[in-house]
């Protein structure tokens, strides 16, 4: 008790607070060797079940007919050069990965942009048989359009993966209707049964539960126009957006994070000013579900703005915001007490200006991956969709429901969004096992030249060392106290000071370490369980 009262007393020497350091390298670790097929779509995912990430790109945009690529990861070792190609070649966009046939494997999803003559062409699927993608896609709509982005997410919430596609070709002002295709048992229908009956060319489509009422909304972002948000109720998609940003942005690239930690996911965009608008970084405050219409934030400089993600790159507990343009460079803008700085924290070398694309999270090697086998989320009965505690998540091993252990037909997810969606409601509770990176590494699709991966070099840290130097000691106890009780800033590496191994940070872990320290106690367990 002696010893817990000089703590006390000892806290204030540490109490205060410090900016993070963003453990980006300025120099890319990784650079693929081929150039001249105009990379834009980026995403990372096992393909192969080896417990390794791969690296999915596609290929042509609007500047050459190209195949699509996949570097795999061996053992923590990524391909330069790539490992898989497509044996077709088109103007393709962004692409997406999903376990779309339940059988266990990710599928390649692939948004084509134009077809010969700037004419419309088709969104097409590579499946993945056994852990090996097919050259040639089995999947193809019959319909045409141009697309540039596709993401997979639950529409009708029967826990499988539904295909939602952008339309439209804005330097051409062609408007077309946005679109889903449904999943019926792990088979998607060729023609969609749903279309909007907004008429724009959008660029960027991302499922959300923007209003936390257990279903996934679906947002496009127009490049004429506004962003749209289609809400769901009961596992039905509005066909006319009933909330919109209202202007024109010309806009590129969306994503959602919890910029301000109220649990609501809030929208960032990437502007660009090629058409003559304003080309900031913007983010729209989600207030208890429902979007500002007026940006809460946006950067201090303008331009080709082309993708944003949101991650919590310092690892300080709350999501900072990458950001690329073309002919630019690829930057980190920090959270700090759930505001944006205005000017980057972290730039990239000007060595690695880029065409950027698209910015996504993975570890590579796995150095940061750490599991999670408890994590417990309350039920009501009737919400389906439930987002992880952290992400991107690295893989997700088991969902367990109401005490039942659920199987791959009864749920879908998205690891980089963080959310799973299951067919039936959970009436008590729900559990996930996962695994998820505190340290991933920043890919980057670059139309230009090389596609870029920046490394990420936090520290592997000491379970318990919740004062980051290094050792568990007195000091570890202090700042926990700070941040338990002080309102002081987390634990630098926020789930370093799970002493005690339960996926909380709270009062239990300051008496663990004290039991640890002072009387013999067990010593702070790794992960959490």
């Amino acid at each position: 008790m002696k010893k817990l009262l000089i703590a006390f007393v000892l806290m204030g020497l540490f109490h205060g607070f410090c900016l993070a350091v963003i453990p980006l390298q300025k120099s890319p670790l990784w650079k693929s060797t081929e150039t001249g097929v105009y990379s834009t779509g980026a995403t990372w995912g096992d393909i192969d079940k080896n417990g390794y990430l791969d690296f999915a790109i596609s290929n042509g945009n609007d500047m050459a007919m190209a195949p699509n690529y996949v570097y795999f990861n061996t053992s923590g070792i990524l391909q330069t050069t790539h490992g898989w190609a497509s044996s077709n070649a088109l103007y393709s966009g962004h692409n997406a990965l999903g376990d779309i046939n339940k059988d266990g494997y990710l599928d390649f999803v692939v948004s084509n942009y134009i077809g010969s003559s700037w004419g419309k062409t088709t969104v097409q699927i590579y499946m993945n048989q056994s852990g090996v993608l097919e050259m040639t896609p089995s999947w193809e709509s019959a319909d045409s359009m141009h697309s540039f982005s596709c993401a997979l997410g639950d529409a009708d919430g029967n826990g499988d993966l539904d295909l939602a596609v952008t339309c439209g070709e804005s330097y051409n002002s062609i408007y077309e209707h946005q679109r889903i295709y449904y999943n019926d048992n792990g088979t998607l229908e060729t023609t969609p049964s749903w279309t909007s009956t907004d008429s724009t060319p959008c660029y960027d489509v991302e499922w959300v539960d923007v209003d936390n009422d257990g279903d996934l909304d679906l947002s496009f972002i127009s490049s004429i126009g506004p962003v749209f948000i289609y809400y769901n109720s009961g596992g039905s998609i509005e066909r006319t957006a009933s909330w919109n940003s209202g202007g024109y942005y010309d806009g590129n690239t969306l994503n959602w994070g919890d910029m301000d930690g109220d649990g609501f996911l809030d929208l960032a965009v990437a502007n660009n000013n090629q058409m003559g608008q304003p080309g900031y970084f913007q983010v729209y405050r989600n207030v208890n579900g429902t979007l500002n219409t007026t940006p809460v934030w946006q950067s201090s400089t303008q331009g080709y703005g082309s993708s944003v993600s949101w991650f919590d790159v310092d690892n300080d507990g709350d999501k900072d915001l990458t950001a690329g343009r073309w002919w630019g460079f690829s930057e980190v803008y920090e959270n700090i007490g759930g505001m944006l700085t205005t000017s980057p924290a972290w730039q990239c070398s000007s060595k690695y200006k880029a065409v950027v694309e698209e910015m996504v999270w993975g570890d590579i090697d796995g150095d940061g991956v750490l599991h999670v086998g408890k994590e417990l989320h309350a039920g009501n009965g009737i919400k389906k969709v439930f987002y992880l505690n952290h992400y991107p998540a690295h893989t997700l091993e088991k969902v367990i429901a109401d005490d039942d252990t659920l199987n791959l037909t009864e749920f879908c997810y998205n690891l980089a969004s963080g959310w799973v969606s299951v067919a039936t409601a959970p009436i008590t509770n729900i559990v996930f096992d996962y695994h998820y990176s505190y340290k991933p590494d920043l890919g980057v699709s670059n139309w230009e030249a090389a596609n870029l991966i920046f490394g990420n070099i936090a520290p592997v840290y000491i379970w318990g060392d919740a004062s980051d130097n290094g050792s568990v000691e007195v000091g570890d106890i202090i700042v926990l106290i700070n941040y338990l009780y002080k309102n002081d800033q987390p634990p630098h590496i926020t789930q370093a000071g799970d002493a005690n191994n339960d996926c909380i940070v709270d009062v239990a872990d300051i008496i663990y370490l004290i039991n640890y320290l002072y009387k013999n106690g067990s010593a702070p367990l790794e992960g959490c369980a």
